[in-house]
């Protein structure tokens, strides 16, 4: 009894169209359920799932969500009200915290946009460092991320399907699954 091997192989899809052109080559392949890994920007992921029904899709936070927006706003104007009322009995106070409170929050908004998400997410599946690295920094310009796990002995075939589009940024494969 052997333990079989598998190859994770993944590229950025630079539009819509590059990935159905991926996504029909790879039907051809005769894969298995759910070894097609999509990542996309949440505004993306509909889509994605609409080009390729039978991949995985997940979506990959780039910004604050509608929730976190309304939360951010209240809190502000909350902290906004109580340095206007400070400012109604000492005008330098309440003018120095509104100060400080607006440096404070757009310094948060900026780390928290700096913050990479897809890299985190690419090494919570167990993938190496280096590739996180080359797909995080593709992916900003580019539509979505695919991974496919095949077996070993298909390797090759997903390799062409991935290596027949000049458009795929970042072409890479690693001999694991990812965990999912």
């Amino acid at each position: 009894m052997s333990i079989p091997r598998y190859h994770t192989i993944g590229a950025v899809a630079t539009d819509a169209g590059t990935l159905n052109g991926l996504g029909d080559r790879l039907s051809s392949l005769d894969l298995a359920p759910d070894s097609v890994l999509v990542l996309a920007r949440r505004r993306d992921a509909p889509l994605a799932e609409n080009l390729l029904p039978e991949a995985r899709v997940r979506p990959v936070q780039t910004g604050l969500s509608r929730m976190q927006w309304f939360e951010f706003a209240s809190t502000f104007f909350s902290a906004s009200t109580v340095s206007f009322l400070m400012g109604v009995v000492h005008l330098w106070t309440g003018l120095v915290v509104q100060a400080v409170l607006t440096v404070a929050s757009v310094v948060g908004l900026v780390a928290y946009h700096r913050r990479p998400r897809l890299q985190k997410q690419l090494l919570a599946l167990g993938l190496p460092e280096t590739l996180a690295d080359k797909w995080a920094e593709a992916f900003p310009s580019g539509f979505a991320l695919v991974l496919v796990t095949v077996p070993e002995e298909d390797s090759e075939e997903a390799q062409e399907a991935f290596l027949a589009d000049d458009r795929l940024v970042s072409p890479l494969a690693v001999d694991r699954r990812p965990v999912l």
